[in-house]
């Protein structure tokens, strides 16, 4: 009888939850309190709650508590095609500015789950670094946002770094909304570097514990890192490189195989690396 009692609680908890008690976003009463309201051990409300967290309704987020999860939200198939982003909104009326990159396609308009913040920062990350061409540790612009469609948590943490010389050259992308949303990469390339040219690095990991708190997601769940650099037309340098963290729930990638020059049909008899040294099938 004991052993099921934390079902029981789950149970409950997830009507309560569907029945608007408590919002998405919103954080459950303390266990304690939930422990005492039903009359049972805290051990098998923290098994309800676990219960519900691998369902993907419930999350542990620390200094907060056990915040609610949306039933629904927004995933995407990602491609490798970029679009220009009509998705902005300017004294009322739609705007075209930046682009629309793969895992944000669509026209809908995302929000901002925390004000866009821009200032200049120590870029620790080796890795970033080596991509930007910068020293490990310089200060450097960084501009952090993150996003995602309006009554959903976060949907994506993206943080661009931008190159030391740039910013000297071309102050407006230093406004937190650059000279207009998502147009601070418009101001690059109209200053002589367009088009731009994109390069993408992506991996899967475990997120750190300032990422599973701004996305809403437990913290076994992977995610991906997409870390895109953009090249300048004018000197072939990188002028800036954006890291993007995506929960691993939210996002399938849909590639298109090429063939190789060897693997063209009809087969041939020999292949751009000399006559051929396996046996024909």
């Amino acid at each position: 009888m004991g052993s099921a009692r934390y079902k029981d609680i789950a149970d409950d908890l997830l009507r309560r939850i569907d029945a608007g008690e408590w919002q998405s976003g919103e954080t459950l009463p303390p266990m304690e309190k939930l422990a005492e309201h039903y009359e049972a051990s805290r051990n098998a409300v923290a098994r309800a709650v676990g219960k519900l967290a691998k369902q993907g309704r419930l999350v542990s987020v620390p200094r907060r508590g056990t915040v609610v999860r949306p039933k629904h939200r927004k995933t995407v198939m990602r491609t490798d095609l970029v679009k220009r982003n009509t998705r902005h909104q300017r004294d009322g009326k739609d705007i075209a500015g930046g682009y629309s990159f793969p895992a944000a396609m669509g026209n809908e308009l995302w929000t901002h789950h925390i004000k866009p913040d821009v200032r200049k920062a120590p870029i620790d990350d080796a890795r970033l670094a080596h991509m930007l061409n910068v020293p490990v540790g310089e200060t450097i612009l960084r501009r952090l946002r993150v996003t995602g469609p309006e009554g959903e948590p976060a949907f994506q943490i993206s943080t661009t770094w931008i190159h030391p010389r740039i910013t000297t050259e071309i102050p407006d992308v230093e406004d937190p909304y650059g000279t207009g949303p998502g147009a601070w990469i418009d101001a690059i390339e109209a200053s002589g570097h367009g088009p731009l040219e994109w390069l993408e690095r992506r991996r899967v990991r475990m997120p750190t514990p300032d990422e599973a708190k701004l996305l809403l997601i437990p913290a076994e769940l992977p995610v991906w890192e997409i870390v895109r650099i953009s090249y300048s037309a004018k000197d072939e340098n990188a002028v800036d490189v954006t890291q993007v963290i995506i929960p691993g729930d939210r996002m399938e990638e849909v590639s298109r195989l090429r063939r190789d020059e060897s693997a063209q049909w009809p087969h041939r008899s020999d292949g751009p690396d000399g006559p051929r040294v396996a046996p024909t099938a």
